[in-house]
């Protein structure tokens, strides 16, 4: 009896030469020979025929890889693997899982490829991952209806205006102001983040060296959110 695997993970991911290098070793010592090919920003799909090959592309801006695929399929078509990595240009980021085998068979490469890939993980990809939209609904929320608790209370003084009349012209600026600052700030926010914390980066050629210099760029991010949290905190105690 076959039985099928499928998985998406959507962490992120830093894949470099060794990661990739394990994988097709495993796929061709487990299945056969491995099939390579990779899809790059110039629109063009390169294949290639080892794994060296691979690690040896240069990787430039203009030739950037975005995908690579992994797959392998046994001589008495038994057995299959199909490894595919999404950059956030696809409509998912990050690494789809397929074997299809025995069960004995499945569950083996299962736990051995995601023993790799685990390896792959940043220690950022908590704030990759971070669901964004809920964040700022919760945020936006909470404002609004402090905002709003403020005016019926009268908290906020709003014109000369009668109360009611005044309460909900200045409700409804406050509204919609809220409403655009959020839509600004979530958009924002995301194409910020999406480039400081990439979903998943392939360190092969000159993109190793990009993310040398991005590194240094999260521990001063980090850093610099470390000494402010400080200084509030010496402040408040002052």
């Amino acid at each position: 009896m076959d039985v099928y695997y499928s998985k998406n993970l959507s962490h992120a991911f830093v894949v470099g030469p060794a990661d990739l290098r394990k994988l097709i070793e495993l796929l061709q010592k487990r299945i056969g020979k491995a099939d390579i090919r990779v899809d790059c920003v110039d629109n063009i799909k390169r294949k290639f025929k080892t794994v060296k090959e691979l690690i040896a592309y240069e990787n430039s801006k203009s030739k950037r890889i975005r995908r690579i695929h992994l797959s392998a399929e046994s001589n008495d078509y038994s057995k299959s693997v199909t490894i595919v990595f999404h950059d956030p240009s696809w409509l998912s980021a990050g690494i789809s899982i397929d074997i299809k085998g025995r069960e004995d068979v499945v569950s083996r490469l299962r736990d051995e490829i995601l023993d790799i890939v685990a390896g792959m993980r940043p220690w950022y990809s908590w704030i990759a991952r971070a669901d964004l939209v809920t964040i700022f609904g919760i945020v936006y929320l909470t404002l609004f209806f402090i905002f709003q608790i403020s005016i019926l209370f009268e908290w906020i003084s709003v014109s000369d205006s009668p109360a009611s009349t005044s309460s909900k012209a200045k409700g409804t600026a406050i509204g919609t102001l809220f409403g655009i600052c959020f839509l600004l700030s979530l958009w924002g926010l995301h194409r910020f983040r999406g480039f400081l914390f990439p979903r998943i980066v392939f360190t092969i050629g000159q993109e190793e060296s990009r993310f040398k210099i991005l590194e240094k760029v999260h521990w001063g991010v980090v850093i610099a959110f470390f000494v402010s949290l400080v200084a509030g905190l010496v402040l408040l105690i002052l």
